[in-house]
């Protein structure tokens, strides 16, 4: 039963309680604020002209803020619940104290206009509180569920007002009216005590606590106004309440001034404005019952706010037109009927992306002072207009019509206020987030020279000179030069390397000085700088010097060969390479090692070479080889270097020399990305290299492999093309191409929860190789949201889904809900809202899916036959679990897979399929 209702109220599971209280509170007050207006009017109007109303309403909007503000003052020196309830108790007194005036002393004839002021004052007050209450214990999304369901309480108040207006004024006079507010204010008081004791108040850090602060109350009238125009969200919000305030209270006093001309008598008034808001309230609750929450999910609120100024705009060119009393009452009925449904739970919403610090300050000054600001201003204009100038009724629509565009152009405003506030609610959770485990990037590389070259310890030092030496404009640190004196010769070595290749001549008496170091390795360094970078020949060094090893010789004497000049002979230089690259033994490696090294640094034609030392067994050999083809960028070295991707100890340092090629290898890298016959681990090395590449022709070569069937090639092309857009924003997307994927994306998602519901998982975290997946399968949904919206911080909502926090989680569900398309909003919040069970989401899935899991056994081979190692392995374990034999060869084939987890799993599931247990799914 209570599903059903919950089904029929459109809320979620859990919603319905805390929503029933809510409901309840603002039906009693609604409720006590239209029997008060009806009473309140139809005793103003026994003994005052309809114009003397705007007295009466510039009264109220000056006493408001008097009262507000002592309200304020109050409200710093107790719990948020006692002044709720000592608000009630107070007006239920109140509301005696009327009753035994007018029913006592009755000529006493400023007791009308007083109670017509103090039900304007309660109507500020009262409601306030219970939307107030409501934004304490509601989130974003539950808000969004739940307020439609609220709204309609105070509907059905206004409904029972009506209703019970008219038989009591028809059958105990109108002043009986106040005895009934009296109690319902006095019951409203007990639920608000109900509310707070069910544990769900918010407090300012988003977390759910039983209790309540006072530090979020508002401090003082001066404070609340300061606050509001500090923020240009705050000043939209403002408007839109001004301008509906002032708009639908004219069009209240067109309404009553209207029936004031047709109906005489106060009892007769009573009756009719009784039925009126009966009959009103109905339409009003159908409407927030069937229509607000799925309007708001469908259209957002940013739709919503539009619909009640359109609506009075259309009604007021109808009196303007005819001036009769129907056509009053379609325009005031338009006003009750969406005013209180559709217009009222958006306009509620609007408060939710403001954080519980300063929300209480905020919305209390705006739905009290600006709100009574503009029954005020509504006053004013009809003392003008009607009294002075002498509009009628009828006439006073133009200066309604008038208003209406301003209260449009508001609503445009605040429209686009509301996301941006949304944005930045969830951007600063992102930031909260990242800025304690963020690395610090982009950092120059002098600034880190500057801080680390002057290290104690020689292995920071290094560390630093690596950094220094992988940047590709290699500027001369003075720093560098002041290490060849260091006294750790591993430091003075690499500094001499770091020079060389940098070709700095400023260092050469340096250089001849450290050619009797007592390190070898810094001498045959040493020896090397001057053969490149001074053109000296080699062998009067090794002559004058001497005690220099024999591959530092021959590779000086190359060097020296291969150097254009009367001593140039490039085939001998070939002849000693030759002898260096066939090497045994030993020093062998050494030797090979600084031939790759040497040959990074000669013509072409010694090319042949650096392919043998690509091809090297040693993994040194072949480093240094793959480093020397990043510095010749020759594509006729590309498919070697492409082969060492396959190599896992060679795989960086040959992605790092691919990157060096720029856009010329695209033709290359998009035939590997592609073929299905290269192994797997190389073929994920190319989209960082595409990164690395960042032309839109690399762009290209990601799109067009988006559906690549392996997932973790298919993550990392989607992530690669999302740093390539972001560094590189003027490439051009194919949209269409990135829907297609994201459409396939969503689609494999809700498959994922079919196959949950089917084997009888509880949910996701059961198993952490589901719920790992299921994060992944999110993770590229939303870069390829992010693709399809670079304009939107779609990475810090998705931060935002992940917080443990219900207000931030609520907000990032919000934004989503607001930016993305009907289309795709339909199909994705679904899969991010937590009140969505996976029963849910698998029958929607079963509607969005053609093919379905009719058993068991379907749902487990769907996980066998998945691209991911993960879900095999959650369907080789379902098999052994739940005792499936008829699978029993699928398992077989599992346990000479290559992945090991695959393996272990299914030889652990096979004991169990020999000796079955019940026990389910953990």
């Amino acid at each position: 039963m209570k599903h059903w209702i919950e089904r029929a109220l459109n809320v979620g599971p859990g919603d319905l309680r805390l929503g029933s209280l809510l409901s309840a509170c603002l039906f009693l007050v609604m409720g006590s604020y239209k029997i008060g207006g009806v009473a309140g009017a139809a005793l103003f109007l026994s003994r005052f002209q309809a114009s003397q109303l705007a007295y009466a309403q510039i009264a109220s909007s000056v006493l408001v803020a008097v009262i507000i503000a002592g309200y304020v003052a109050i409200a710093r020196r107790f719990l948020f619940r006692d002044l709720l309830v000592g608000s009630m108790l107070f007006f239920s007194a109140n509301c005696a104290v009327f009753w035994g005036l007018a029913h006592y002393y009755s000529r006493l004839i400023w007791v009308f206009p007083a109670f017509y002021v103090w039900v304007k004052i309660f109507g500020a007050l009262g409601a306030t509180q219970v939307w107030t209450l409501a934004n304490y214990v509601l989130t974003t999304r539950e808000a969004k569920r739940v307020f439609g369901m609220v709204g309609g309480g105070g509907i059905a108040g206004c409904i029972f007002a009506g209703f019970l207006s008219n038989r009591m004024a028809q059958g105990f006079g109108t002043e009986s009216l106040l005895l009934a507010m009296t109690l319902f204010i006095l019951i409203c008081a007990g639920l608000v005590i109900l509310v707070w004791r069910s544990g769900r108040v918010l407090v300012g850090d988003g977390q759910r606590t039983g209790g309540g602060s006072t530090e979020t109350a508002p401090r003082n009238l001066t404070a609340s106004l300061q606050l509001l125009f500090s923020s240009p969200y705050f000043r939209a919000i403002a408007a839109v309440i001004c301008f509906s305030s002032l708009v639908t209270t004219l069009t209240d006093w067109q309404f009553l001034a209207i029936g004031k001309q047709f109906l005489v008598k106060k009892d007769v008034m009573a009756a009719f404005f009784g039925d009126f808001y009966f009959y009103a309230g109905i339409l009003g609750l159908l409407f927030q019952l069937l229509l607000t929450a799925r309007f708001l999910r469908r259209f957002g609120i940013g739709a919503a706010l539009f619909v009640l100024p359109v609506t009075v705009f259309m009604g007021s060119t109808g009196v303007l037109v005819l001036g009769t009393l129907a056509s009053a009452v379609a325009l005031h009925g338009g006003d009750r009927v969406l005013g209180y449904s559709i217009d009222k739970s958006s306009a509620e919403l609007l408060y939710l992306p403001i954080s519980a610090g300063v929300k209480l300050q905020v919305k209390w000054f705006i739905d009290t002072v600006i709100w009574r600001m503009g029954d005020g201003l509504s006053g004013v204009i009809v003392v003008i207009f009607a009294t002075y100038l002498h509009f009628s009724p009828r006439q006073i629509s133009w200066i309604v019509l008038l208003l209406v565009t301003g209260w449009l152009a508001a609503v445009s405003v605040v429209r686009r206020q509301y996301v941006a506030t949304l944005r930045e609610s969830i951007r600063q959770h992102r930031f909260d987030v990242e800025q304690a485990s963020a690395p610090v990037l982009d950092r120059s590389a002098t600034d880190l020279l500057t801080t680390n070259l002057s290290a104690s310890d020689p292995q920071d030092i290094l560390y630093a000179l690596s950094l220094f030496e992988v940047e590709q404009q290699r500027a001369v640190h003075p720093a560098i030069r002041a290490l060849l004196s260091h006294s750790a010769p591993e430091v003075r070595r690499k500094a001499i390397s770091i020079l060389s290749a940098s070709g700095d001549q400023t260092v050469r008496p340096d250089m001849e000085r450290l050619l009797r170091d007592p390190d070898l390795d810094v001498r045959t360094e040493a020896l090397l700088y001057l053969t490149h970078n001074a053109h000296v020949d080699p062998l009067e060094l090794i002559e004058e010097v001497g005690a220099f090893p024999d591959f530092s010789v021959r590779s000086a004497v190359v060097a020296f060969l291969v150097r254009p000049g009367q001593a140039q002979n490039l085939e001998a230089a070939r002849q000693i390479l030759d002898a260096m690259v066939s090497e045994q033994g030993a020093d062998g490696q050494r030797t090979k090692v600084e031939a790759a090294r040497l040959l990074g640094l000669l013509p072409d034609s010694f090319n042949p070479l650096l392919l043998t030392l690509l091809a090297d067994a040693d993994t040194a050999v072949a480093q240094e080889a793959i480093r020397s083809v990043g510095k010749l960028r020759q594509r006729r070295l590309v498919p070697g270097l492409l082969d060492s991707l396959e190599n896992h100890e060679l795989r960086a340092e040959a992605a790092k020399a691919l990157g060096e090629f720029g856009d010329t290898i695209i033709g290359a890298l998009r035939d590997h990305l592609g073929d299905s016959s290269v192994a797997i681990e190389a073929r994920r090395e190319i989209p960082a290299l595409l990164v690395r590449i960042g032309t839109p022709a690399a762009a290209q070569v990601l799109m067009e492999n988006l559906l690549e069937s392996d997932i973790t090639l298919r993550f990392r092309i989607i992530s690669a093309l999302n740093k390539l857009c972001r560094v590189h924003p003027e490439i051009e997307t194919d949209v269409q191409t990135l829907e297609t994927v994201l459409a396939a994306e969503i689609l494999g998602h809700y498959r994922s929860y079919q196959i949950l519901d089917k084997m009888g998982a509880a949910g996701d975290s059961q198993d952490p190789a589901v719920k790992e997946t299921i994060q992944q399968e999110l993770e590229r949904i939303f870069r390829l949201l992010g693709l399809l919206y670079p304009d939107l911080d779609l990475h810090a909502a998705y931060l935002g889904l992940q917080s443990e926090s219900v207000s931030v989680h609520g907000n990032a569900l919000e934004f989503l809900d607001t930016v993305l398309k009907s289309e795709l909003r339909d199909m994705l919040v679904p899969l991010l809202d937590g009140k969505v069970t996976v029963g849910e989401r698998a029958r929607l899935a079963n509607r969005l899916v053609r093919a379905q899991f009719e058993s068991r056994e379907h749902a487990v081979v769907a996980l066998m036959k998945s691209d991911d190692p993960w879900l095999r392995s959650c369907g080789a374990y379902a098999i052994g679990t739940f005792g499936l034999k008829s699978l029993e060869g699928e398992l077989n084939r599992c346990l000479n897979d290559a992945d090991p987890l695959l393996r272990e799993t299914a030889r652990a599931a096979k004991l169990r399929l020999e000796a079955p247990v019940t026990k389910a799914i953990p």
